[in-house]
């Protein structure tokens, strides 16, 4: 999350430009019907009095009209927060009412701010004396992927009397952006490439750590994460050694990787928007584990035109997140799209496949590769299943 402020120049969000709007209050109402009554009986039985009384009252509301109408100019509301926050995690954001450009407070202010069309600012300013100012902070939780320039604010007051109630719809110019959730994909994790406890090899080799293939007994030089407890407890028992797994050799061994996203998933697939979003959240978390690692990363996806990126520094990273922040899926992908981007893969490329629909309708694409490719399931991420496929296309390790 970054802690930068949102500059707002005085011209942004003033709280001038809007129509402001007047409505009668209880209070209103009764007065206006006993100043009428009052004029009306006064008339009638010639009271001078009565009469005058009633004209008394009635001139109260032009006074509170201009009067009303003059406290709310001039007002400006401004945001003060984060720029870029992520889904679901909360962060301080204050509201400020500031009275600017003109020589006289303001009055019984009611302020708010719906920020993003999610969650809502408010607060109250019973005097706000000239050149001066008035705020309020809070805790925010953004839920809602995307990124907004422009919110909603409102500037209310019933000054003076109550007699009637003005309102003015202001905009508050704040640039806000919530990126989608890091979350790295469990397939990753299953297809043997965190056995031996370093993620994707500390040689930078994708493929070659944790792929094994027989089992064997323990050597000298051979390190606890690989030995194999289960068949181990049982050897011993029956009178053997302890067992490591025995690797694979190399020669299959990644030089990089290429993330490929994609909204194809047959006909007769339900697409469900909650998915979209969790599949975007697996992509980027995709993303920071193999940078992370050292990993040359390649991500090509369907919402940005199949467009290739490349991801190797922290700063491209975040890159890659800004545009997954206003990523929307594209609801007509077809099948040639993704076996040609598929395609693009290089002989020593580990391919990464994240998808919002499920695993069964795009697998058959994915080609056999010397390097087992890792095909992640969203149906393994939203509880309509309780065990998710591992990597490679051949199923469970």
């Amino acid at each position: 999350m970054e802690d930068v402020k949102n500059p707002i120049s005085p011209t942004e969000g003033d709280g001038s430009t809007g129509r402001i709007r007047i409505s009668s209050t209880r209070r209103g109402l009764i007065l206006a019907g006993l100043g009428v009554s009052l004029f009306v009986v006064g008339m009638w039985r010639v009271d001078g009095v009565m009469a005058s009384m009633g004209l008394a009252v009635g001139v109260l509301f032009p006074v509170a009209w201009i009067f009303g109408r003059m406290n709310l100019g001039g007002l400006r509301l401004y945001f003060r927060g984060p720029r870029r926050v992520e889904s679901g995690k909360g962060f301080s954001a204050k509201l400020v009412l500031a009275n600017e450009g003109r020589a006289f407070d303001g009055f019984w202010i009611e302020f708010r701010m719906l920020v993003m069309g999610e969650r809502e600012l408010s607060g109250r300013s019973p005097w706000i004396g000239s050149k001066g100012i008035a705020e309020i902070g809070d805790r925010v939780v953004l839920r809602k992927r995307g990124l907004t320039k422009a919110h909603h604010g409102r500037l209310r007051s019933a000054f003076p009397l109550g007699l009637m109630t003005f309102a003015r719809d202001v905009p508050v110019v704040a640039e806000i952006g919530v990126l989608p959730k890091l979350l790295v994909p469990r397939e990753l994790y299953l297809g043997g490439y965190l056995l031996d406890g370093s993620p994707f090899g500390a040689s930078r080799h994708f493929g070659g750590i944790g792929e094994w293939k027989s089992l064997r007994e323990r050597r000298g030089g051979d390190g606890l994460r690989r030995i194999a407890w289960a068949a181990s407890l049982r050897s011993e028992a029956a009178g053997g050694a302890m067992l490591v797994r025995e690797d694979e050799p190399p020669g299959s061994q990644a030089e990089g990787c290429m993330v490929v996203f994609h909204s194809y998933g047959g006909d007769g697939n339900l697409i469900r928007p909650d998915r979209f979003e969790k599949a975007l959240s697996l992509l980027f978390g995709s993303l920071g584990a193999l940078v992370g690692r050292g990993m040359a990363v390649r991500w090509v996806d369907d919402f940005n035109g199949w467009e290739e990126n490349e991801v190797r520094t922290r700063r491209q990273l975040a890159d890659a997140r800004e545009a997954i922040m206003v990523a929307e899926r594209v609801p007509g992908t077809e099948a040639h799209d993704l076996i040609a981007a598929l395609g693009r893969a290089k002989e020593h490329e580990c391919i990464v496949v994240i998808s919002d629909m499920p695993r069964v309708g795009w697998e058959g694409f994915v080609t056999e590769l010397s390097i087992p490719p890792v095909l992640v399931d969203i149906c393994a991420y939203d509880g309509s299943r309780k065990n998710g496929s591992a990597s490679g296309k051949g199923g469970q390790p």
